[in-house]
């Protein structure tokens, strides 16, 4: 490749290259908005960054299990045009189900199903429908810079969750507050008054 035809490459750009299908590289340029996904959900384009991900995940103080689980998930989120056809879910998206997120980590069904609903509570990932799920397109790069504003506008209007970055030991306090209102509906059942309904007697026929 001859030096003018490289891509001029600006303060806050990138350089990118992708395969053109016959042994070639296609180089573009695309805009870097680095940690802004984690401030506003109005950004579009290109707001991953992978080492905020990573450092938010191994600060947070939770079961290796939900790690586990949060790990498949990106893995499953296949960026490849090369297997279009065979893809069980359009880009962007994931097919899978508890069942075989049990398979693929090893995992008893109470761990996995804990996991997915703590992600799905903190806004990583919502269920786009039986079977399929979206992972937080602020947070997982699996297209360019268009198709990720595709998922983020897909995102919004199904009203996904708001993404949370969530401090070291608030696993640990999501835990402890749905187990406090297990118990208090627990509790709640309990005190509910039973009322025993009277039998009514049979009424006698008047003798002729």
């Amino acid at each position: 490749m001859l030096m003018d035809q490289l891509p001029i490459v600006r303060p806050g750009e990138r350089v990118v290259a992708r395969s053109d299908g016959k042994g070639g590289l296609i180089l573009g340029v695309e805009k870097i908005k680095g940690r802004e996904f984690a401030a506003s959900a109005e950004c579009s384009g290109y707001v991953l960054d992978a080492r905020l991900l990573m450092d938010v995940l191994g600060s947070l103080k939770m079961p290796g299990s939900w790690f586990q689980v949060w790990c498949k998930l990106v893995a499953l989120q296949n960026a490849n045009r090369a297997d279009d056809q065979t893809r069980a879910a359009a880009r962007g998206f994931v097919k899978t189900n508890q069942r075989d997120l049990q398979a693929r980590c090893n995992l008893s069904a109470a761990s996995v199903n804990e996991a997915s609903q703590f992600f799905a509570h903190v806004g990583w990932m919502r269920t786009a429908k039986r079977g399929v799920l979206q992972l937080n397109p602020w947070l997982t790069v699996a297209g360019t810079s268009g198709e990720q504003e595709k998922w983020q506008a897909l995102w919004n209007s199904a009203e996904g969750p708001a993404c949370l970055i969530p401090h070291a030991d608030y696993p640990t306090e999501w835990r402890q507050a749905r187990e406090a209102e297990k118990k208090a509906a627990e509790s709640a059942r309990r005190k509910e008054k039973v009322v025993t309904l009277r039998q009514r007697r049979p009424v006698r026929k008047a003798s002729a």
